[in-house]
Formats: C-alpha cells, sequence, structure tokens
C-alpha cells in the first residue's frame, strides 16, 4: 500500500463538542457524561469534552469529565477548546487540569479570506496572536500537557500555504505538539485538501502530530480524512454520527471501519459502534438516516434479485459479494437482510421462506417468485409474514380435492385407521404397516395416486413464524414419473404433522395446476 504513514491513527473524538454544538437542544452534564462513558468503552484515544470558556455550565461540564477520565481512564486525552484568547485558554487548562493527559485546543483562522473578512487583522498579527496563545497554553499545563494548534479554514489556504507552514514551525517552537488542519468548510475535492496535508507533513516531520478535522459539506468528509491517514496524519478527529454543524463532521464510524479494512490497526472496540449509533441518536434526538453508510437500518438490505443472489451465495463467509464488512463487526446481527420486491428474485424467497423455519427447495422458490412478485407489483415490498404466508397456502396449507381429517393407529395390531375426504365424498380405510408413513403411502396407491416415496424429514418451525413456534415441521418428497414434490405439514402432534404432508405432496401431485 503506497502511504507515508508509519504511526497508529490516534482518533480523537469531537462529538462533545463540535457534535454537541450543533443540537437544537445541546446535552446536559448527565447526557455528556452518558457519552464520555460510552467513548471511552469505544477505546478512543483522546476526547474534546467541550469549550470551557463559552459558559460556565461548559466549564463544569469539562471539569467533571476531565475527573472522570482520571479514575477510570488513565491514558485518555482529555481537551478543551478555546479561541487564541487568554480567558479562553486559561478557562480551558483549569478545566481539564485534573485529567490524567490534559489538553488545550487553540485555534484562529488562517486563510486570508477568513483573516481579512472576519478577523480583520493582517496576516502578521494573526501570526502573534497564535504564538502567543499556543506560549500561554503550555504555560498553563505544564509539562504533563499538551497543546493543539488549529488553523481554522486550512481548507481554505492553498493561496497562502507558505506562509500557514511557517506559522506551524512558529508554534511548535512555542510549545505545540499536534498541528490541527480542518477543513472547516467543505468546498473542493478531497485531493486539492490532502495533497496540501502532505505539504505540511513534509514541512513538520517529526516534530509535532498532524491532524485533521473535515467537515461534510459535500459529502466526502469520511474520504479525506482516510486518505489525509495515509498522507500522514495520523490524528483523526471525528464524530459519533457524523454530528456536527451544517451536514455534520467526519464520522467516526466510517473512518474507522475504513481504515480496518485496509488493515490499520485502529485501537478501537470497533464492537461497540452499533450499540453507540443508537444510543448517541436517541439521547440527540437526530434520526440516524435509513440509508446511512454502516449504521442506517436499510445499509444492510438487498432487493435486486442480483444482489439478493450474490448476497445469499455469500451469507457465511466473512467477505460477502454486495456487504462492505461481516456486520458482527461493529455489534450488528443482520448480515444480508433479503427483502421481497418486484425487482427481487429466488434467492430472496428461499433465504426468506427459510429464515421463517419453513426449508425450500429452490424448485419451489423460482414457482413461487413470480407469484410474490405480481402481488408486490400490486402492495409493494412484502414483508417475511407476507411471503411466508403466500408460501403457506402454496405449499403447506392446501386447497385441494383430498382433506385429511383424522388417523388412530392401533399399534398392537399394526393397524391405521384412516378418516379423510376425496372431494366432498367422506371416507375411512384401515391399513396394515409397519409405521404410519408407509400406511398412508399404501393408502395413495390404494386410492389410485401411484407415489415413489424419495425423503421424508421431521424438524421444528423455527422463531420465524411466532404463530407456529416450537410446533412440528413435516416433510415428505414424493415422485410420479418425473414430478417430483415436496409436502408439508404443521401440527403439534407429530404423527397428525407427518399426514398432513403426505396428503399435500400428493394434491401437489395429482390436482394442481
Amino acid at each position: 500500500m503506497d502511504t507515508k504513514q508509519t504511526k497508529k491513527p490516534f482518533f480523537y473524538d469531537v462529538t462533545l463538542r463540535d457534535g454537541n454544538q450543533a443540537l437544537r437542544k445541546p446535552w446536559d452534564l448527565a447526557q455528556k457524561e452518558i457519552v464520555f462513558r460510552q467513548l471511552l468503552k469505544l477505546g478512543v484515544q483522546g476526547v474534546e469534552v467541550g469549550f470551557a470558556g463559552a459558559s460556565q455550565m461548559d466549564f463544569k461540564a469539562c471539569r467533571h469529565l476531565a475527573k472522570i477520565a482520571a479514575e477510570v481512564a488513565p491514558r485518555t486525552v482529555v481537551s478543551s477548546l478555546a479561541r487564541a484568547v487568554d480567558h479562553d485558554i486559561e478557562e480551558a487548562a483549569r478545566s481539564v487540569k485534573d485529567a490524567p493527559c490534559p489538553r488545550v485546543h487553540t485555534f484562529i483562522a488562517l486563510s486570508p479570506f477568513t483573516m481579512e473578512n472576519v478577523l480583520r487583522k493582517t496576516p502578521e498579527e494573526v501570526r502573534a496572536k497564535a504564538i502567543h496563545a499556543v506560549s500561554l497554553a503550555k504555560e498553563m499545563l505544564g509539562p504533563q500537557g499538551s497543546v493543539e494548534f488549529s488553523a481554522e479554514h486550512f481548507g481554505d489556504c492553498m493561496d497562502n500555504l507558505d506562509f500557514v507552514i511557517d506559522v506551524f514551525r512558529d508554534v511548535i517552537a512555542a510549545g505545540a505538539d499536534t498541528i490541527n488542519l480542518p477543513n472547516t468548510v467543505e468546498r473542493y475535492r478531497p485531493r486539492l485538501f490532502v495533497d496540501m496535508v502532505s505539504k505540511v507533513v513534509e514541512a513538520v516531520g517529526d516534530k509535532a502530530t498532524i491532524a485533521v478535522h473535515t467537515h461534510n459539506d459535500l459529502g466526502m468528509a469520511t474520504a479525506t480524512t482516510v486518505e489525509s491517514y495515509f498522507a500522514g496524519a495520523a490524528q483523526m478527529e471525528v464524530a459519533l454520527n457524523g454530528l456536527g454543524e451544517r451536514a455534520g463532521n467526519t464520522n467516526f464510524y466510517e473512518v474507522a471501519v475504513a481504515l480496518h479494512n485496509c488493515g490499520v490497526e485502529t485501537g478501537l472496540n470497533l464492537g461497540e459502534i452499533y450499540e453507540t449509533a443508537l444510543m448517541v441518536s436517541e439521547l440527540s434526538g437526530v434520526s440516524i438516516y435509513a440509508k446511512a453508510p454502516l449504521i442506517g437500518a436499510e445499509a444492510v438490505v438487498h432487493r435486486s434479485g442480483i444482489h439478493q443472489d450474490g448476497a445469499s451465495k455469500t451469507k457465511n463467509m466473512k467477505k460477502g459479494a454486495y456487504r462492505p464488512i461481516d456486520f458482527s463487526l461493529i455489534g450488528r446481527d443482520d448480515n444480508d437482510v433479503l427483502g421481497f420486491t418486484s425487482q427481487s428474485g429466488r434467492a430472496a424467497v428461499a433465504e426468506i421462506v427459510n429464515s421463517c423455519g419453513y426449508p425450500i427447495s429452490l424448485s419451489e422458490a423460482s414457482e413461487l417468485q413470480p407469484v410474490l412478485k405480481a402481488i408486490s407489483e400490486r402492495e409493494g415490498e412484502l414483508d417475511a409474514a407476507r411471503v411466508l404466508e403466500v408460501f403457506k397456502d402454496r405449499f403447506v396449507n392446501y386447497t385441494t380435492r383430498l382433506c385429511f381429517i383424522s388417523v388412530n393407529g392401533l399399534r398392537d395390531e399394526q393397524r391405521f385407521v384412516f378418516t379423510y375426504k376425496v372431494g366432498d365424498e367422506k371416507r375411512e380405510r384401515s391399513i396394515s404397516a409397519e409405521g404410519p408413513i408407509e400406511a398412508c403411502t399404501r393408502l395413495m396407491k390404494e386410492e389410485g395416486f401411484d407415489v415413489e416415496l424419495v425423503s421424508y424429514r421431521q424438524g421444528v418451525v423455527g422463531e420465524g413464524d411466532s404463530l407456529w413456534n416450537g410446533r412440528a415441521l413435516s416433510e415428505i418428497v414424493f415422485r410420479n414419473g418425473e414430478k417430483t414434490v415436496t409436502g408439508r405439514g404443521v401440527h403439534n402432534d407429530t404423527l397428525v404433522a407427518n399426514m398432513k404432508a403426505v396428503f399435500g405432496a400428493v394434491n401437489m401431485l395429482f390436482f394442481r395446476e
């Protein structure tokens, strides 16, 4: 793999700061603690817990979470954001001083547009403020802490990149350990940003860790962050569920899984991802888009017949034909879900029916597929219950000419008395045989139905069919000439299930179009 990266990724989560500030109703202290503890379960290496200088409430939250880290996470960096303003830096340093690995993250814009139109300062005035901010942060934290410096709007610094790199050298000399390159507003293709990252990596070398913090305005934040890692940026600034201003921040899960798929050791507990996503959605009030990568409800669903065929054939493999991962990696247990629509094929029929506890052959699935397709064209997507209902009508609950009523086994005499109907005529007949299936097969032949028993299987209806769950399921395969069918019977009594299967198979062989 062509990469400049030799360092392990350092996941620095900004959900509690960048994500929280974008919520309609920002979290209270109790909610922040829940999210913080979940981040620790995920194994993140750094957490930006807030903006201590913004309010007394934010300060208290930062300090509270820093103390929790001191108790349970001695290696986790705990950071507060601060503008390049003395008050912000002092509050940030005081708020995280009890953390085992405290950090102040200070920032100022270095893009020509923002310096001129927002800060309204000259580049040299901005340089001076940056150096002073880093020096003060380093002084406040002492040797046990670290300082991160961000060039806000770095993505807009293509025209003055040499100046920006000079400022980076100055702030590193003043005490910055980490240089963060934010794509504060995503405007261009990822390659342009990644090329800028490469230039900074080459200029800075091992003097500081390079970080990237990308926003998702054009939907490419994950790609930009992942490629920046391979360009030499070791710190990934990410957010749970992609929360953040406007279209959000880089999505934590997408970056983590992409690096994992590329063979990079993330150091994270990836199995906590799905639980975390659901929890954060509930706490934030921001629903998860159905098609959201990895965590969306439909991220595991296949509806096209071609995709369903490939998914079915590779469902038990770690690498699926049409999925990015084995979803158990992130704590999901619903790999390769097949929904039935008018675009679906026999593979979907087989998978859905089998998942409900009813074995079905591919020939039967092929027979049922056009029936279901016609129904789907009228009704839309068919859920498992609807597919199973149609399957039962065709292969289990037969409305036919030959109808089983009851059987009474006189076992001492090895005789079985059958009560049944042929059309509207009720009949009763006694048959001698070693077992009920042999007796019933003889009965069919005496009635003029020449059948050959191919196979017999006894099982139990699985959890997929809650109505009949735990009942006996009998499968009888009969042959007549070149035609072979499978009869099925379900009942609390295994003997009755067997008889229903036999009668059903005969009906399919002789009375069904």
